[in-house]
C-alpha cells in the first residue's frame, strides 16, 4: 500500500490537503537539530541527605562546591574523584561529606561524544494508536558521582563515579505529547530561515502562523530506562524524574526542535488554494487489510506518518480519521521524506473557478422564428438569434478520472404554415467541457455543436453545421527549483461541421447559405484553454515539515485522482 492509494475525498476523510512526514524524517530532523546545537551549556546538579524518607533532595551546586572548597582549599571537582577512591583517604569526599553531600550528575544535552548522526539511534517514535510519541533523550555528557556513608547492614562508606559509553550513551525514553500553538508576530524572527523567507512575501495579507512542538511540560518518564550500576535505588528514582525535567528544560533552553510550521491565511484567495486550517495526526503503519499493524518492525515503523490535514479556503476541517494506506513503502522512505496530496475535490473546484466564465462563452441559447409575409401569404421569413454567455451546469463526479464536467444546451423551434408546410426551422447549440487527471496529465476537453434544421414547402436541409473538439493536455513536472510546474497545453483539434447541400433554388427561397455561414462566425472564439496559475505547489508555501521548507520530486495522480507528490527537505 502506497500513495498511489489515496483517496481524501473519502467521507472518512475530506482534507483538502495532507502534508505527511515519515518517523525516519522526523529523526533526521531531531538529529540535525542536535548536530547543529552542539555547544550546549553544562549543567551541574547536586543532592543532600535529608531526615525525610526521601534521602536525596536538590541543592544549589555551585553552594555546596564553594563550602567543599572552603574545607578543603585543594578541592577542584567532584566529577574528578575517580570511582572507588576511599571516602575514608580523601579529603576531598570528607569535604563534601561535611555538606551532607551524597549525589552531583552533570548533563550536557546532544549527541554522546564517540557517536556520530548516522549512528544515532531512533530519537522519536510515533506510537501505534492515538497517544504521546516516545521521545529517547541522549546526552553529550552524562556522569553521575555518588557517595555513600554506610549504613547499619554495611557501614562502609564508598565512592561512585560513573559515566555513558563514549558510543552509544544512557538513553532515557519519555512520553511527550505534541502540541500545536499559534506564534505570536513578536516571535516571527525566532522561526526557521525558510518560514521567514515566505512571510515577508505575505505582507500585505491577513495570516497567522502555527507552530507543532512536543510539549515537554508534561512529559513522562516510560518504562524503558537505562541500568546504572552501582546506583542506589532510592537515587535512581530521583535521578530518574529529574532527568526528564532538567533535559526537556535544556532542550527549550535552545529553542527546541520544530516538528512543523504552518502558515495560515485569514483573508485567502478564491482564485488559489490557501490553507485557512489546519490541525494533524499520526498514522501508525499499516499492514494488510487496510489496518494498523499492531508490532510493527523497526523498518515499518520507520514509514509511520505524522500529517499535517489542512482545509483551506475558508472550508471546515473534518476531524482526524487514520488513513488505510502508508503514504511511502519502506524503499521510498530511504529516499524521500514524505508526501503532499491534494484532494481531487479542491482541485476540481480549482478549476470550476477558473473554467466557468471561460465555458460561458460557449455556452448559447437559441431562438428561432419562422413567419409568413407578402401577398397571400406566400413568403416565409427565417430569423434566428444565440445569445452566449449562459450558465453551464456543473458536475463534479465523486469517482473516476473525470473530475469536472461543465455542459449547456438549448434547442428553438418554429414554422409557418399548416403544420409547417410553408417553411420550419430549428437551431440547437450544445457545449461540453470536461476536465480529467490522469497520471502525470491534465486534460480538457472541449465539444462546441450547433445542429440546423431548415424546410421550405417540401425541400429540407439539416447537418452539425458546427461540430468542432479542443483538446488540451497539461503535464505536470518538477522544475529546477524543486517545485511542480504545468506545461503548457498540447492543443489538438477536430472539426466534423458539416455544410448540408442546397441547390441554388433552395437557398433563393430560404437563404440557408447566408443562415449556414452566419451560425458559423459564432465558433470563432472557440479557442482552447489557458492557464496562468494551477495552485500543484501550495503547500510549499504555507506547511514546513521540520521546520524546513521541501522541494517536490515527483508528481502523479494517484488511482482515485488526488494529486501526489514525494517530497524531500531542504538542507
Amino acid at each position: 500500500m502506497s500513495v498511489s492509494q489515496s483517496d481524501l475525498s473519502n467521507l472518512h476523510y475530506g482534507y483538502d490537503i495532507v502534508v505527511a512526514t515519515t518517523q525516519q524524517s522526523i529523526n533526521k530532523v531531531i538529529k540535525r537539530f542536535l548536530a547543529e546545537n552542539g555547544d550546549q551549556p553544562v549543567t551541574n546538579l547536586a543532592f543532600v541527605a535529608t531526615s525525610s524518607t526521601d534521602e536525596y533532595s536538590l541543592t544549589d551546586y555551585e553552594s555546596i562546591m564553594a563550602n567543599a572548597k572552603e574545607t578543603d582549599p585543594g578541592f577542584t571537582d567532584p566529577f574528578a574523584i575517580a570511582d572507588g577512591t576511599d571516602p575514608a583517604g580523601s579529603a576531598a569526599i570528607q569535604a563534601l561529606a561535611k555538606q551532607k553531600f551524597t549525589a552531583a550528575v552533570r548533563l550536557q544535552l546532544g549527541l554522546p561524544k564517540g557517536m556520530g548522526t548516522e549512528n544515532a539511534p531512533t530519537f522519536v517514535e510515533l506510537p501505534t494508536r492515538n497517544g504521546p510519541v516516545t521521545f529517547n533523550m541522549l546526552c553529550a555528557q552524562f556522569q553521575v558521582v555518588i557517595y555513600n556513608p554506610g549504613t547499619g547492614f554495611d557501614p562502609t562508606p564508598t565512592w561512585h563515579n560513573i559515566s555513558q559509553p563514549d558510543d552509544t550513551g544512557w538513553v532515557y525514553s519519555a512520553l511527550v505529547d505534541l502540541n500545536l500553538t499559534t506564534v505570536p508576530a513578536s516571535r516571527y524572527g525566532d522561526l526557521p530561515a525558510s518560514v521567514q523567507r515566505e512571510i515577508k512575501n505575505l505582507s500585505g495579507s491577513a495570516f497567522s502562523v502555527q507552530q507543532l512542538l512536543f510539549d515537554f511540560t508534561n512529559a513522562t518518564l516510560s518504562a524503558s530506562t537505562p541500568t546504572l550500576s552501582g546506583l542506589p535505588g532510592k537515587f535512581k528514582t530521583t535521578l530518574n524524574t529529574l532527568i526528564v525535567t532538567d533535559y526537556f528544560k535544556a532542550l527549550q533552553a535552545k529553542g527546541e526542535p520544530v516538528v512543523g510550521v504552518a502558515v495560515r491565511r485569514s483573508t485567502p484567495s478564491v482564485s488559489s488554494l490557501d490553507i485557512t486550517d489546519l490541525n494533524f495526526m499520526v498514522n501508525p503503519y499499516i499492514g494488510s487489510g487496510g489496518v494498523p499493524q499492531p508490532n510493527p518492525t523497526a523498518d515499518e515503523q520507520a514509514v509511520a506518518s505524522l500529517n499535517y490535514l489542512c482545509a483551506t479556503n475558508g472550508a471546515s476541517l473534518p476531524g482526524a480519521n487514520t488513513f488505510t494506506w502508508n503514504w511511502l513503502d519502506q524503499q521510498q522512505a530511504g529516499q524521500y521524506d514524505g508526501v503532499v496530496a491534494i484532494n481531487r475535490d479542491a482541485l476540481a473546484n480549482f478549476f470550476r473557478q477558473q473554467l466557468t466564465g471561460f465555458a460561458a462563452a460557449n455556452c448559447f441559447n437559441a431562438s428561432v422564428n419562422v413567419s409568413l409575409h407578402g401577398f397571400l401569404d406566400t413568403e416565409v421569413r427565417y430569423s434566428w438569434s444565440m445569445s452566449r454567455g449562459q450558465s453551464p451546469t456543473v458536475t463534479t463526479p465523486a469517482s473516476g478520472a473525470m473530475v469536472l464536467s461543465l455542459t449547456h444546451a438549448s434547442s428553438s423551434s418554429d414554422q409557418a404554415g399548416l403544420d409547417g408546410d410553408m417553411g420550419r426551422m430549428t437551431l440547437s447549440p450544445s457545449y461540453t467541457m470536461t476536465v480529467t487527471f490522469s497520471g502525470d496529465t491534465i486534460v480538457i476537453y472541449q465539444h462546441l455543436k450547433v445542429y440546423l434544421y431548415v424546410r421550405s414547402l417540401a425541400t429540407s436541409a439539416s447537418g452539425n453545421i458546427i461540430d468542432k473538439t479542443i483538446t488540451d493536455t497539461y503535464t505536470i513536472s518538477v522544475n529546477a527549483d524543486g517545485r511542480l510546474s504545468v506545461s503548457a497545453p498540447a492543443v489538438s483539434r477536430t472539426d466534423h461541421s458539416e455544410t448540408p447541400g442546397t441547390s441554388g433554388f433552395l437557398n433563393f427561397f430560404t437563404g440557408l447559405n447566408s443562415i449556414i455561414d452566419d451560425v458559423k462566425n459564432w465558433a470563432d472564439d472557440f479557442v482552447p484553454t489557458q492557464f496562468n496559475d494551477i495552485p500543484v505547489s501550495v503547500a510549499q508555501s504555507f506547511v514546513f515539515p521540520g521546520g524546513n521548507s521541501f522541494a517536490f520530486k515527483s508528481a502523479s495522480f494517484s488511482d482515485d485522482q488526488d494529486l501526489v507528490s514525494l517530497i524531500s527537505y531542504d538542507t
